[in-house]
């Protein structure tokens, strides 16, 4: 792997790291049932999950390893 991160390596962690935060907030935040809260994670981690997937393909790879 390369010491240096793409453009869209850089935004597919930040994105990554922003839903992995809101997450955090909605598991233990004071009110777990925030529907709002619950459907922006819907929507974003899927769109995530792909971006990270082009942006590291070997995340597919190892994946499939296990």
């Amino acid at each position: 792997m390369s010491d240096t991160l793409t453009s869209e390596q850089v935004n597919a962690v930040t994105y990554a790291y922003m839903d992995v935060c809101a997450a955090d907030t909605f598991l233990n935040g004071d009110d777990p049932l925030d529907r709002r809260a619950w459907d922006e994670i819907a929507e974003a981690v899927p769109q995530t999950k792909v971006d990270l997937e082009k942006a590291f393909p070997w995340l597919l790879e190892e994946a499939s390893d296990e």
